[in-house]
Parts: C-alpha cells; sequence; structure tokens
C-alpha cells in the first residue's frame, strides 16, 4: 500500500519513495461501444439510453497483452477513465451493473501487473450530446435541451451531428465549454442554487439533483472497488472530476465574449447573450475566429440563422420526457424554455435578444456579493466529493484537479474545512500540454510559456508575448520546465505539501509539417537566423526516427517533468486507434499506440517486481513482444525511471538516443538509513540500455541486475548503513539508436 509523506508516495511497509510513471487509460472509455464521434447510426436515439460500455476502453479478454504492454514501457499507474455515462445511461438512479462488474474484473487484472490506479470520472465539454463526453444523455432533456437542435443553433459543435464527420475542425470542441448547451449545464450543475432557484425537480434544486446523482453513480463504484478488495491496495483513490467547466459563472457582461487575448477562441464564437438568442431561434451576425500563433484572431462576422429551431424543447416532449424519466417540476418550472429568460436575464425584443441583466452571472443575485467560480462553486462540490468518497473509502486518496490552466484556490486553512480532517491525502492532479502544438498539431521552431503568461509573470501588454516568446528546441524545453516548475510550486502553495502528478499530458502524433519560424511575427533577421539555423533539419521524417517531430516534441514535454520532479499520467492509450480517425474521438489523435496487425492474447503473465517469496525462475511481465505492432513506437518513451528509492529523489535526467549519439541517464538522491529496506530499485528498458551494453558508474554502493526481462530490466542500487551518505549519483550510458530498416 501507498501512504504520503509531504510531496512523496511511500510505500507503507518499507518507507520507500514511490515514484509512479503513469498512463490514461484510456480516452475509448469514453464512448460507447460502436458509437464513435465521427458515426452519425444510432447516436442520440431514445435520449441513448440503451448505450453499453461494456468492453470499453477494452475486451476483458484482450487485457493481458494491453497490461503486458503498457508494463513493457514502464508504466506502473493506470489513470483509469470512467464517465458518468456508462454507469448511469439508462435513466436518473439506474446503474448498468454489468458495467460495473466488467470494470472490477479489469482493476482486478490491472493489480495482476501490481499497478496502481487511481479513477477518474472524466467529462468533456459536459457530455457527447454536447459535443465531448461524459455525463448522460438524460441530463439534457432534464433541462429541457433539444439535441437535435444544437447544430442549427451552434448550441454546440457535434462531430456525430456534422453534415461532414471528415472535416470537423480539429480541437474545435473545447469551444463547447462556452456555448449554451455545456455552458448552462455546467452553470446549473455548480451554481444551480445561486443563479437558477426556479429550476426545482423532484424537490430539490438542480444543482443539488445533478451533484446528487453524479455522487451516487460514483458511489456505486467505489462501493463495488471496495468489496473488491481493491480499495487502497489497487485503487489508490478518485479524481474529483476531468477539467471542469465554469458556464457563465463570474462573466462580467453577457453581450460579450472573454476579452481576454490568452482565451481560446476558434470558429463561429457568439457571446453567451447570443448563444441564448440563437438557442430561441433567434439570428445573429457572431464574430468567427482562427488561432495564431499568440492565441484567437478574429476574421469577421457570420450571419447565423436557425431558422426558428430551437435548442429547446416544445411543451410536447417536455410532457414525454417527464413522464419517462419521473420528473416532477417545481411550480416555477412548469413550462420548458430558456431557463435564463425564465430567470429575467434576457427576452426577445422585435427579433432580437434584449439583455436585462447583463452582469447577472459576476454576482449573487440575493446578496449582490461578488462571486469567484473556484472559491465560490468548485471548492463546496469538492468538499462534498470528498465526504462522498470517504464516506465509503476512508482513506482513498483525492487526486485535486481543478478548473484547467488557472491557479488553484487555496485548501489551506478552508473554513469548509476547520478541523483539517476534510482536506488530507490530497494529491495535485492538474493537466498540462505544450498547447501550441496540441492545436495547430505541429512542433513549430517557437513556443510560448502560456502558464507564466497566463499568471502575468511577463507583464502587461502585447509585449508580454514578445516576453514569453521561446525561440529555438533548447528555449522550448526550458520554457516547459518553468512551467511545470510553476505549476509544482502553486500546487505546495494552493493545496498543501501533497505529491504533484500531472493527470494528463501528451501530445498529438498526427502533426503537420513543423513551421521553421515564426516569420509572421518575428523580425526579418530573427526569422531568418530562424530559417537558417533550422532548415537543414525539415527532412521528413517517420514517426518512430528519433528526430521525428513526435519524437521531439514527447520527449521535451517528459524532460520537463522528470527536471521538474512531478508524477504524471500520459494522455493516452487506445488501442483501437487508426490511422484514419486517430483516437475515434473528435479528430483527437494523442494514443501512444497505433495497431497494425492482429491483437494477439494472452493470460499467463507474471508481476512486475519479484517479491521475497516469489518463484525467481518464473517469467516477468513483458515477455510477449509487445511493440512490433505499434506503428508510432516513439524512441524517447523508452526511459528508465526509479521505481522505489530508499531515500530522497533528488534529480533525474535522460537523454535519449539517437543514431548518432547515446543515450544517457542520471539518478541522484540522498540515501536514508531510516526505510526498512535500504534498497533502491530503477526500471531500464533494453532497447537503449541493454543489459551487457550499458556502462554504469555508481558514486557508492554497489548495484545489480535483479530481474531482467525481454524489453527491461531492474537495477538495484545497495549501500552500507555506516556509509554516512549525502547523495548517491547512478549514470548510464546506453547504446545509439537503430535505423528501422
Amino acid at each position: 500500500m501507498l501512504d504520503l509523506d509531504g510531496p512523496f508516495f511511500i510505500d507503507k511497509d518499507t518507507k520507500q519513495v514511490v515514484h509512479l510513471r503513469g498512463v490514461n487509460v484510456g480516452g475509448g472509455a469514453k464512448l460507447p461501444v460502436g458509437l464513435p464521434s465521427h458515426e452519425q447510426h444510432g447516436f442520440w436515439v431514445d435520449y441513448d439510453r440503451h448505450v453499453t460500455f461494456v468492453g470499453r476502453p477494452f475486451p476483458l479478454d484482450q487485457a493481458d497483452i494491453h497490461f503486458q504492454r503498457l508494463v513493457s514501457y514502464g508504466f506502473n499507474l493506470l489513470r483509469f477513465v470512467v464517465t458518468w455515462e456508462a454507469i448511469e445511461h439508462q435513466g436518473p438512479g439506474i446503474y448498468d451493473h454489468d458495467y460495473l462488474e466488467y470494470v472490477i474484473a479489469l482493476l482486478k487484472k490491472a493489480a495482476h501487473y501490481e499497478f496502481k490506479v487511481f479513477i477518474d470520472p472524466h467529462q468533456d465539454t459536459w457530455s457527447r450530446q454536447c459535443g465531448g463526453s461524459g455525463h448522460p444523455g438524460w441530463t439534457l432533456p432534464l433541462v429541457g435541451l433539444q439535441v437535435n437542435h444544437f447544430g442549427a443553433t451552434i448550441a454546440a459543435l457535434v462531430q456525430n451531428m456534422s453534415p461532414d464527420p471528415q472535416a470537423f475542425p480539429r480541437m474545435i470542441w473545447n469551444t463547447n465549454y462556452d456555448r449554451l448547451a455545456a455552458a448552462t449545464m455546467f452553470t446549473l450543475f455548480f451554481a444551480g442554487k445561486t443563479f437558477a432557484p426556479r429550476c426545482v425537480v423532484n424537490g430539490k434544486n438542480i444543482q443539488d439533483y445533478l451533484q446528487q446523482h453524479f455522487m451516487d453513480a460514483m458511489g456505486q463504484l467505489i462501493q463495488r472497488v471496495v468489496e473488491a478488495g481493491l480499495a487502497d491496495s489497487v485503487v489508490l483513490g478518485y479524481d474529483t472530476m476531468n477539467e471542469p467547466g465554469r458556464g457563465y459563472v463570474e462573466c462580467p457582461d453577457l453581450s460579450k465574449l472573454d476579452e481576454s487575448d490568452i482565451s481560446f477562441k476558434m470558429g463561429l464564437m457568439p457571446t453567451p447573450l447570443q448563444g441564448m438568442a440563437l438557442g430561441c431561434g433567434l439570428p445573429c451576425k457572431v464574430a468567427n475566429y482562427d488561432f495564431i500563433w499568440s492565441g484567437p484572431k478574429k476574421t469577421g462576422d457570420v450571419l447565423v440563422d436557425p431558422e426558428s429551431q430551437r435548442a429547446w424543447m416544445d411543451k410536447d416532449e417536455w410532457a414525454r420526457v417527464n413522464t419517462l424519466f419521473g420528473w416532477q417540476r417545481g411550480s416555477d418550472w412548469t413550462d420548458p424554455g430558456c431557463v435564463w429568460q425564465r430567470h429575467g436575464v434576457w427576452q426577445p425584443q422585435n427579433n432580437e435578444p434584449s439583455l436585462l441583466l447583463p452582469d447577472y452571472f459576476s454576482h449573487d443575485p440575493s446578496t449582490g456579493q461578488p462571486v469567484r467560480f473556484a472559491e465560490d462553486f468548485w471548492l463546496p462540490f469538492l468538499a462534498k466529493y470528498i465526504q462522498h468518497v470517504r464516506a465509503l473509502q476512508p482513506e482513498a486518496m483525492i487526486f485535486v484537479q481543478p478548473p484547467v490552466l488557472v491557479k488553484p484556490p487555496s485548501l489551506i486553512d478552508s473554513d469548509l474545512d476547520p478541523k483539517q480532517r476534510l482536506f488530507r491525502r490530497l494529491v495535485y492532479t492538474p493537466h498540462w500540454y505544450d498547447g501550441l502544438t496540441l492545436v495547430k498539431k505541429k512542433w513549430c521552431s517557437y513556443n510560448i510559456d502560456f502558464i507564466n503568461l497566463n499568471r502575468g509573470n511577463y507583464g502587461s501588454g502585447p509585449l508580454r508575448f514578445v516576453r514569453a516568446l521561446c525561440v529555438g528546441e533548447k528555449a522550448i524545453r526550458q520554457c516547459f520546465i518553468r512551467q511545470l516548475t510553476t505549476i509544482r510550486e502553486e500546487g505546495y502553495e494552493q493545496i498543501g505539501h501533497y505529491p504533484v502528478l500531472l493527470g494528463e499530458i501528451g501530445i498529438p502524433y498526427d502533426m503537420q509539417n513543423g513551421s521553421p519560424s515564426a516569420s509572421s511575427w518575428l523580425s526579418w533577421g530573427s526569422w531568418l537566423w530562424s530559417f537558417l539555423s533550422l532548415a537543414g533539419n525539415k527532412k521528413p521524417t517517420g514517426v518512430r526516427s528519433p528526430v521525428s517531430d513526435q519524437n521531439k516534441a514527447m520527449d521535451a514535454s517528459l524532460n520537463a517533468t522528470e527536471v521538474a520532479m512531478v508524477h504524471s499520467a500520459l494522455w493516452q492509450y487506445v488501442p483501437d486507434n487508426d490511422a484514419q480517425w486517430g483516437d475515434q474521438w473528435n479528430g483527437e489523435d494523442l494514443s501512444l499506440w497505433q495497431q497494425c496487425a492482429t491483437l494477439g492474447t494472452s493470460s499467463d503473465a507474471r508481476p512486475l517486481f519479484a517479491t521475497d517469496d516469489q518463484d525467481q525462475t518464473k517469467p516477468l511481465l513483458g515477455q510477449a513482444h509487445p511493440f512490433p505492432n505499434n506503428t508510432r513506437h516513439l524512441v524517447c518513451l523508452l526511459r528508465p525511471s526509479p521505481r522505489c528509492t530508499a531515500g530522497v529523489p533528488l534529480s533525474m535526467a535522460f537523454t535519449s538516443p539517437t543514431l548518432s549519439s547515446k543515450a544517457l541517464y542520471r539518478y541522484e538522491f540522498r540515501p536514508s538509513n531510516t526505510v526498512l529496506r535500504r534498497v533502491t530499485q530503477l526500471f531500464i528498458p533494453s532497447r537503449p540500455f541493454p543489459v551487457q551494453a550499458t556502462k554504469v558508474q555508481l558514486s557508492h554502493g554497489e548495484w545489480s541486475v535483479d530481474r531482467q526481462a525481454d524489453h527491461y530490466w531492474i537495477l538495484c542500487i545497495t549501500w552500507q548503513e555506516k556509509d554516512g551518505l549525502q547523495s548517491i549519483l547512478l549514470q548510464l550510458q546506453g547504446v545509439e539508436e537503430k535505423e528501422e530498416e
């Protein structure tokens, strides 16, 4: 079992520090069987009540080969993706017991491979019907939304409903957070009692109704985890909610878009008021945006005419869903229609929207006091969620994921936890991506220090973009390190002295050729320097080449986690990723695996590490040759990592091999004589560091090969108690990368 000691995970029995190198398993679990986001047939049939997620992310009879493969990459942690929809899709309070049994069976398989797991209740922009994933379809008719009209009203951009799914714009799904459907749902979920007091169903405000069903659904899974004996030993704990949206909360003026020049805008972007008007069938001229190096750029206005289609149900359908799902509405919510019009925020006038309360969501309507989303709404949800989880699994770790890209609110000395019993056993779990590469799908010769730019660390005004600019690969790698260091220190300052684990980090594999320079904004002299210095390195290469853009981008991100000394979970592993549709979701293509041959199965795998009573003659995990069928096997993913350290980790660094330079690795730690097992173990991948060809230098103590498999080996370091050492430094020199035939 793992315990926490300040910023470290600790083996409870041996007191060794455990380093977690994780992977998300996976994005495929966001989608029901047979319904990828580009599939139109079968989408939104009978409110999507009859979908199934059994077999997502992969069938149980294929689990062994998948887990073997992940072990051979060196992963020892799974961020295990589930969704509220998967558990409770048929209707409120109706749970999919087959799915829950499937999840428990899969977790038991993961336990066989000695993975540690934390459960991620995943969502993106509320639900699949809002262009994302996560929450049940029935939550939309609960509010009165009519999914079939989202396209005409641009209440959500949904690939399943796109006339040409192949042409669906990349990354535009993220803009759904700011569109009518998702923005309404998040506002009601987190702040319904404040901003929608008239929305009462079955005797509860919509906020309490939604939150209770979300937590009860998670409770169904947690209860089964406990009953299966997986709590704490395998399932360490639970993420809070993936990438929560703030909805309209804190919007200062509903007639305007977020005026920040670093907020994400792409395609048609209605203001909140325009979104409400379009949802009621009113035509509007809507701003259109492109995404450039410094962020969004407006390209013009486009007339959007829903032609009287509404994003809200008519009275007949409203009556049907109330009967179907057993909903009894409060006296102030007897008719369908825009909930914000019902609350007096706006009204139609002469076929145009008339805004009555432009700052409605920036102040508490009952007190007039300014509101802050994270402090006033997300934190109370977090406190309630922790209480719900620990009522079932008292020692569960809570993997705290606040709203994305912003400094988290303070949990230290919080009024919500006056006795300091609630906010304990926490892990700070923000997400971080190289946003420029993710959105543009290019590894460019420049980048932006977005986190520190966002925090105001580069001052104000347009010149702050120049100050945040990084040109050249070396500068970009340092930029990533700075961002993760800032994130880590914010975690210590705001969440507490707990471990920092990036819940998501990764790269798009479907990259275009990177721009050799940022000629659109650099001076001609800088442009010329950048072009000349990089032009010789633009020869097209395969993904698996050590000089591919994908390998460079991934290595830069992973290097930043190692230098900043934070744990991470790579996004992601999707075994049904393919060359046409990528991860099968909204055009994303971040899976470290792309299958190119028939998938085999295995059922005779062994645990990763030998215990004292384990038969040393039995084969290790990873004997099944997991890599040859992967079309995107990146060289840099095969990197050493400490597993357990008898002391305090101080630094680590990996130099990925190329065709002309050898793999290098260094790890330094301060040994401790108070641990109960004075052994430090490291996972060493065999491809860059073959056992017989690797040069090992150790500043003190002795090293040995503990176990060896086809694709990795375990290096052990021991030393004498009387040595009284300040640090031990391990250095490895491996081999050059071989050119693929």
